[in-house]
């Protein structure tokens, strides 16, 4: 994708958005949570890939999907206002 964005003029491809979409579906049908759901969040990490080995530069996103809405929700379902705050 990366490449493809340079190479096109800052453009993802047409079929980026589809696909995320129906794997993210995927995920919430098997976990039984709903990606920026206020009652039943489901929460991502996203980790880079890279073609070639880049020490020291594979950032992980974790959480995303947490905002002032969804963390209300963690710490209900965990009953842990400090894990969810601390996420």
């Amino acid at each position: 994708v990366c490449t493809h964005f340079y190479q096109n003029d800052c453009q993802y491809p047409k079929e980026l958005e589809q696909q995320v979409e129906k794997a993210l579906n995927l995920v919430e049908s098997r976990t039984g949570r709903k990606f920026g759901d206020s009652t039943n969040p489901l929460l991502v990490s996203v980790r880079s890939g890279a073609r070639a080995s880049m020490p020291g530069m594979m950032d992980t996103v974790l959480n995303l999907g947490l905002n002032d809405t969804t963390v209300e929700a963690l710490a209900k379902k965990s009953g842990d206002r400090r894990f969810a705050f601390d996420s």
